[in-house]
């Protein structure tokens, strides 16, 4: 559901602006790029938002009443609110929908930066909530959503210069995310920005996908001072919580969930969480529960918002294969991929709405061992079971290889398969070590003797 605030649009003005944007492509592509949740009066109008988005993402266009009606011909509640829309709707002007819609996100942003300078200031913050105002009501007077169409670029040059800088200050408090906490792989990321991404781990059952997803996740919490959600959502929470505490002690998760920790290793810890700066909240889900959606993710991720007053700044889904997508259509077993697409893509807008980096699991389509305990073979996109279609959305997809002979050893072997803002590398070796709960020991890895 919706979250209920003075800020949810009228049933009566969703259903004009919805049948705008099923049959109009530029009132498409403002209600995808601008419609939010929060101003959603139902669930039925978040799926069918979810829809339009996944539609418009992949094809640039608006989808049309036939083709929405097949996308959520099996939501029968969602397929009742596009046939009310399509009755009740009376085909008003799409430029004065655009312009209603326009004043009312105005308004919003006002209401939100009335409440947030008036705390500044009440905390003493006087200048600080002053500039602030200032550099929102410019913002606001120049937001529109008319399309420019003719733009001269040396006109705008000294604007657009003066924004832009505006901008990058505002954003200098907001922490770097720009490591994969293993080398080799910041070295091909050179510092890049991850927030936005959608970064996939491939692997097969029990190589070590989870352990990576905890590896991000402390790391970036108590190395980087970064704020962390993981979604968990195979295992129990009590699971998932004794591995990465265990992980902070550098123990095996069997020594802490019996409560056999030297007193030593408890000191140590008590003393290092003084510096640490970030957080690492989990939040898991029982796989014999209901199917977990994207939207139930979207969810929490505004309830935590609504706590600490910030998203988090990496968002970690282990594991993306156990997800259903926010259209909350009953997939069947024939269109398992389908699903899957249309959860990638999920994932994707959610990192760009929520300026997160988000990281996810995913488990490989291969059975054959032989196959795997060939060491010039590597997984890549191609053993995700929907190909390109899963691929597209991802910034990245990284496959984590073992062979039995490197489980004995404990290493394995990395592979980029995609990546949108680096070059693929040749696969490269790293040691683990699972016995302190590490997916990565530097030190070995550096140690390692060149391949023959």
């Amino acid at each position: 559901m919706a979250k209920k605030t003075d800020n949810v649009l009228t049933e009566g003005f969703l259903a004009e602006l919805y049948n705008a944007a099923i049959t109009d492509n530029y009132v498409c592509s403002v209600v995808c790029n601008h419609m939010r949740d929060e101003y959603l009066p139902d669930q039925q109008y978040q799926q069918l938002t979810a829809a339009l988005k996944r539609y418009f993402l992949e094809y640039k266009m608006a989808p049309q009443y036939g083709v929405l009606e097949q996308m959520l011909s099996q939501t029968r509640a969602v397929s009742e609110l596009l046939d009310e829309i399509r009755e009740t709707s009376t085909d008003t002007e799409p430029d004065a929908l655009r312009d209603q819609f326009e004043n009312y996100l105005k308004l919003v942003r006002f209401k939100r930066i009335y409440k947030e300078v008036g705390k500044m200031y009440d905390n003493g913050d006087g200048m600080k909530a002053i500039k602030m105002m200032e550099t929102e009501a410019k913002e606001l007077s120049t937001f529109t959503l008319k399309p420019d169409e003719f733009i001269d670029v040396a006109e705008t040059f000294d604007d657009r210069l003066r924004d832009n800088k505006a901008k990058h200050e505002d954003n200098t408090h907001k922490k770097l995310v720009n490591n994969f906490y293993i080398d080799e792989l910041d070295n091909l990321n050179r510092g890049r920005d991850l927030r936005s991404q959608l970064s996939v781990f491939l692997a097969m059952s029990g190589v070590g996908k989870s352990h990576l997803a905890r590896w991000i996740g402390s790391n970036a919490a108590y190395v980087s001072g970064l704020n962390v959600l993981h979604f968990q959502l195979e295992g129990s929470a009590a699971e998932v919580m004794d591995a990465y505490q265990a992980s902070l002690i550098q123990t095996q998760t069997f020594e802490f969930e019996n409560g056999r920790v030297n007193q030593h290793l408890i000191d140590h810890f008590h003393k290092q969480l003084e510096t640490y700066s970030g957080t690492l909240k989990v939040k898991s889900y029982s796989k014999f529960g209901k199917e977990v959606s994207t939207t139930d993710l979207k969810n929490d991720c505004e309830k935590y918002k609504e706590k600490y007053g910030y998203y988090p700044d990496v968002i970690i889904v282990d594991s993306l294969d156990l997800l259903n997508d926010s259209s909350g259509k009953s997939w069947d077993n024939k269109s398992l991929r389908f699903k899957r697409i249309a959860v990638a893509n999920d994932l994707k807008d959610m990192a760009g709405e929520l300026n997160a980096w988000m990281v996810a699991t995913y488990q490989a389509t291969i059975e054959k061992q032989e196959v795997v305990d060939d060491e010039k073979f590597v997984l890549n996109g191609y053993n995700l079971s929907e190909a390109k279609g899963l691929q597209r959305p991802c910034t990245h997809i990284i496959s984590l290889n073992q062979s039995r002979r490197e489980d004995k050893e404990n290493n394995m072997r990395l592979y980029v398969a995609k990546s949108r803002f680096f070059k693929k590398a040749d696969p490269f070796r790293i040691c683990t070590d699972y016995e302190h709960e590490q997916l990565y020991s530097r030190e070995r890895t550096l140690n390692l003797p060149p391949e023959s």
